[in-house]
């Protein structure tokens, strides 16, 4: 019997951690450790990190990444891996031998080793592994492009992907599939040739979208009266166009009121196509909010928006704290809505609308072009988008706010 040539492979996390400050946990602390899977392969150390470090913010998340880090070292070294040799096991796994699934991993290494965003690297692998899923155990070399037609006419059949995401997952499998070809995994790419004719009819659940003057009145209101952090949350979002999860990066220090600059640092940018940071104008309307939180009070380290009570606070909230305070209060308004007019209709109902934090930001843009003081090019700047299209975006709702009725055509 051959003896094995490593020993098992196991998640360090670096010093044991015993101990946490207020408002964190041990577990939250041991996530900032230095992590990695070890093993000994023929005598020699070997320590995979794998981008693993990049989560040390989200202790459940780093977790996950490092049990399938460590799967993923399981299974190479029981086909063979030798990792000071990687290319012949590269060589020797590929093409004939490699199936849908493996190539999914390997896709996946692909996006880390350039940096790719956790959360873009996500977007794909649901997908992935949906189609993995249903074709268990296929070789990659024989998926066909039938293959991924019937896969996509499922989804639509049983009303799992909308028009929308149809679109998304035919541009992931063609991506995943050119990746492959490019690794020279397989010599054609099975989503060229795809039947554009399959579409899904399946209606599209309204999302970021503006709001209306009146409910943008009576949802500030209601939120300046019951819950002051919401209400500055979203305001924000308005005045300076910051996307909500970096304004949940953002620090005491990255605003200047003498500059009436504010920072966003490359650190807290959603868009990482460089390492520059970004600066935004602080909205004339938006200063005497700014000066209310006092920030002079606060270290520079502390987050702006980290506290629910206080607004300004030493740790960040949750990613989702801002979105389910509004989706509260949006919750509230609907019940005493139905109360008042138990007959609305269900399109009119305020939850039903659309609204989220990202539609302040829709409103924002609309009214700002509609005022006819800001031109297009001054709306891509303030958003720091890269390109006019992308501006575009944000007044695709455009309509919503223009009246047309009382204009006639020229005559001819």
């Amino acid at each position: 019997m051959e003896t094995r040539k490593y020993t098992p492979p196991v998640i360090k996390k670096g010093k044991e951690v015993t101990s946490a400050p207020k408002g964190s946990s041990k577990a939250a602390e041991q996530a900032k450790q230095l992590w990695y899977i070890e093993y000994y392969y023929e005598g020699r150390q070997v320590r995979i990190k794998k981008g693993l470090n990049r989560l040390n913010h989200d202790h459940q998340k780093k977790q996950q990444e490092a049990e399938i880090i460590l799967e993923m070292t399981k299974q190479r070294l029981a086909n063979g891996y030798n990792p000071f040799a990687p290319t012949e096991y590269i060589e020797k796994r590929k093409k004939d031998f490699t199936t849908v699934a493996e190539a999914i991993i390997i896709f996946k290494d692909y996006h880390i080793l350039h940096n790719s965003r956790a959360k873009t690297i996500g977007t794909y692998l649901s997908k992935l592994n949906a189609l993995s899923s249903y074709f268990p155990g296929k070789l990659l070399k024989d998926v066909t492009t039938r293959d991924l037609e019937k896969f996509v006419q499922l989804k639509i059949s049983d009303g799992t992907y909308s028009h929308n995401t149809v679109g998304a997952a035919k541009r992931i499998f063609s991506a995943f599939f050119s990746v492959m070809v490019k690794l020279d995994y397989i010599t054609e790419n099975p989503k060229d040739g795809f039947d554009k004719k399959i579409k899904s009819v399946k209606e599209i659940p309204k999302k970021h979208a503006p709001y209306s003057d009146t409910d943008l009145k009576r949802i500030l209101t209601y939120l300046d009266e019951h819950d002051t952090y919401a209400a500055f949350f979203c305001r924000m979002v308005y005045y300076t166009c910051i996307r909500p999860g970096e304004i949940r990066g953002l620090r005491v220090k990255d605003v200047n009121l003498t500059t009436g600059k504010i920072t966003v640092p490359a650190s807290v940018k959603k868009n990482t196509h460089n390492n520059k940071h970004q600066t935004v104008d602080i909205d004339g309307n938006f200063w005497t909010a700014l000066e209310k939180l006092n920030l002079s009070e606060y270290p520079g380290d502390y987050f702006l928006t980290g506290s629910t009570t206080n607004i300004v606070g030493k740790y960040k909230v949750g990613i989702n704290t801002p979105y389910e305070k509004l989706m509260t209060a949006l919750k509230k308004i609907d019940a005493q809505d139905m109360i008042d007019n138990p007959d609305m209709k269900e399109t009119d109902r305020i939850i039903n609308k659309g609204y989220d934090l990202y539609g302040f930001k829709h409103t924002s843009n609309i009214k700002r072009y509609l005022s006819g003081e800001w031109s297009l090019a001054q709306i891509m700047s303030a958003n720091r988008h890269g390109s006019i299209s992308m501006t575009e975006n944000y007044l695709k709702d455009l309509g919503t706010f223009v009246e047309t009725k009382h204009l006639k055509t020229q005559a001819i």
